[in-house]
C-alpha cells in the first residue's frame, strides 16, 4: 500500500501509519502471519521475556520465551513488505540487552521496550529511580543494532519533560504513548517535539488515524478495534483515509 500514506519512524519505513498494539492479534504465529498479509503498517509482536513467563498476577505478559519467537521473526522479516517490531520486557537491564540483541539479529526493524506493563513497574521500576532508568536504556541502545522505542505507562513519577530528556540523552528517539492530550500530545510538547511518538489506543476509524497524525503522531497502534474486526481493519482504515482525502481535494477544487 502507498497512496501517500507511508511514513518513516526513526528511519524505519512503514507502508501505512497504523499497526497493531503489542498483544493485539499477536498471540500466535497464525495471527502474526495474518497481520503480515494485511494492510498493517508493521507487525508488532507480543511482548517477550527471556524465559517463558506464566504468572497469575501478570497475565498480559504470558509468553513462551524469546527463543520460541526468534524463528518466527526471521520468517516474517524475510518479507520486506512491512517491518517487524519486537516488544520486550524484563526485570533487569541485562535481560533487556539480551532480548534487544536477539531480536535485532533475527531481523526485527525496531525494538519496543514495554515499560507500560505492570510486571515491569513491580520489578525493574524504571521510573522510580533515574539511575535504574539510565542503566537499562544504556544497555538497550548499546545492544541493539536497530532503533529503540519505549512504550510508556499512562503516568510516571518523572513527568514527561524529565522522562523525555532521559530518553533523548540515552539515544532513544521513539516513544509509544496514550492517544490523548495527557499522553502523546503532552509528551510531544514537553520534549520540544524531539521525540517521534506513536499514539496507542482509541483508534476506531480512518478519521482517528488522521487526527492523531495531524496532532503530531508519526503513527498509531490499534488494539480493541483490531480484536473485534480482525486484520481487515487496516484496509478499512486506509479506505476511509483515502475517501476523506478525496473529499478534501474535491472541496478545494470547487
Amino acid at each position: 500500500m502507498s497512496d501517500g500514506f507511508d511514513v518513516s519512524v526513526a528511519g524505519v519505513h512503514l507502508p501505512f501509519p497504523a499497526m497493531n498494539a503489542s498483544g493485539a492479534w499477536s498471540s500466535t504465529a497464525a495471527e502474526l502471519r495474518d497481520l503480515a498479509r494485511s494492510a498493517s503498517g508493521a507487525i508488532v509482536l507480543k511482548t517477550a521475556t527471556v524465559h517463558p513467563f506464566l504468572h497469575p498476577e501478570y497475565r498480559s505478559l504470558h509468553n513462551p520465551g524469546f527463543d520460541k519467537m526468534v524463528p518466527l521473526v526471521r520468517e516474517l522479516a524475510a518479507d520486506p513488505a512491512r517491518p517487524v517490531i519486537a516488544s520486550i520486557a524484563g526485570a533487569a537491564p541485562d535481560e533487556y540487552a539480551t532480548l534487544a540483541r536477539a531480536f535485532a539479529d533475527a531481523g526485527a526493524a525496531m525494538i519496543e521496550v514495554n515499560f507500560a506493563d505492570p510486571y515491569v513497574a513491580a520489578t525493574l521500576a524504571p521510573f522510580e529511580d533515574r539511575d535504574a532508568l539510565r542503566a537499562v536504556l544504556r544497555k538497550l541502545v548499546a545492544a541493539s543494532a536497530v532503533p529503540i522505542s519505549v512504550k510508556l505507562p499512562e503516568r510516571t513519577p518523572l513527568g514527561w519533560r524529565a522522562l523525555s530528556a532521559e530518553l533523548l540523552d540515552a539515544g532513544v528517539r521513539v516513544a509509544v504513548a496514550r492517544n490523548d492530550f495527557a499522553g502523546f500530545e503532552k509528551l510531544l510538547l514537553e520534549s520540544g517535539r524531539q521525540l517521534e511518538v506513536i499514539a496507542v489506543g482509541g483508534v476506531e476509524s480512518g478519521y482517528d488515524v488522521s487526527r492523531a497524525l495531524a496532532k503530531g503522531a508519526k503513527a498509531v497502534q490499534v488494539g480493541s478495534a483490531l480484536l473485534r474486526e480482525g486484520p481487515q481493519l487496516f484496509a478499512r482504515l486506509e479506505r476511509e483515509m483515502r475517501a476523506a482525502r478525496a473529499r478534501l481535494a474535491g472541496g478545494r477544487g470547487s
